[in-house]
């Protein structure tokens, strides 16, 4: 995805449980509040960005090496520059396990935001670039097993416990639910009022504080992200922005950008790219 002076490229890597990379140069984009279901780690090749994550504003810069846990809202966007670079990886808990041989074990908790590690972040930044190229192959692959257990060891907190994503209040529970159930079709603020039995100003804040972003935005996410899955099935773009609710294809289109950081073309090609490449291998 190219436009004007933003590109960004979605890879789906065939490893034993495929995952997604991205490498992405953004000016004015701005990421909507979203979480990810897998580990996100990602570095600055140039520029500055900033982000809102637990509660607060965090500014990062190169050489330091950014870690978002899964099921945790943030933002994403510039950070007082006209551009900035960056590479990332979506890790599954299996990988993760795998590169640490904690395979009882939930993903790692990282109490912080972003780590100084200069070192740790050129060599993301080289395994990056080979598993653009490369893929899984041996080589990339256990360089990636080898660096995130070099992270963890690092800078996670092994007998910290996970952050307690889920465990809202009971209305916000009710409300999330429903939002999840209803999610196709357009869904009031006054409904959803009446079932947490919650003033409309009263459920947002409570709402926000608990899950990190507003009713909106969290239905917004759902729909997302059940575009995504259908998108990696090969589901056709116009066929997926119907039934994730959505009322045209350029709303899809802005929407799923600003959760996902490419349009929902590029997204549905990367997964078919690695689908045509798995079957071309034998790898079911």
């Amino acid at each position: 995805m190219e436009s004007g002076r933003e590109a960004a490229v979605l890879t789906v890597v065939a490893d034993a449980e495929p995952f997604e990379i991205l490498r992405a140069a953004y000016g004015r984009h701005a990421f909507a509040p979203h979480a990810h279901d897998t580990l996100a780690v990602a570095v600055l090749e140039a520029g500055a960005s900033r982000m809102r994550y637990r509660g607060a504003v965090h500014h990062h810069r190169p050489g330091s090496v950014i870690v978002v846990a899964p099921g945790e809202a943030h933002t994403g966007e510039a950070d007082g520059v006209d551009e900035w670079r960056y590479r990332a990886l979506y890790l599954p808990a299996s990988l993760v396990a795998s590169a640490t041989g904690a395979l009882r074990l939930a993903v790692p908790h990282f109490a912080a935001s972003s780590y100084d590690d200069p070192e740790l972040a050129a060599r993301l930044l080289v395994l990056h670039r080979a598993l653009e190229r490369d893929g899984a192959a041996l080589r990339p692959a256990s360089q990636l097993r080898e660096w995130v257990g070099d992270l963890v060891a690092r800078h996670a907190c092994l007998g910290a416990p996970p952050v307690r994503v889920g465990h809202e209040a009971a209305a916000v529970r009710r409300v999330r639910e429903h939002l999840e159930a209803n999610a196709a079709r357009q869904v009031t603020l006054a409904e959803l009022s009446a079932l947490a039995a919650l003033s409309p100003f009263h459920l947002i804040r409570v709402f926000r504080r608990a899950v990190g972003m507003p009713p909106y935005a969290y239905l917004e996410q759902v729909r997302v992200a059940r575009a995504r899955e259908m998108l990696r099935s090969g589901e056709p773009t116009s066929r997926v922005a119907y039934l994730a609710g959505y009322s045209d294809q350029s709303h899809f289109t802005r929407q799923f950008k600003r959760v996902v950081g490419v349009p929902p073309g590029h997204y549905a090609r990367a997964h078919a790219a690695a689908r045509d490449a798995g079957a071309a291998s034998g790898v079911a």
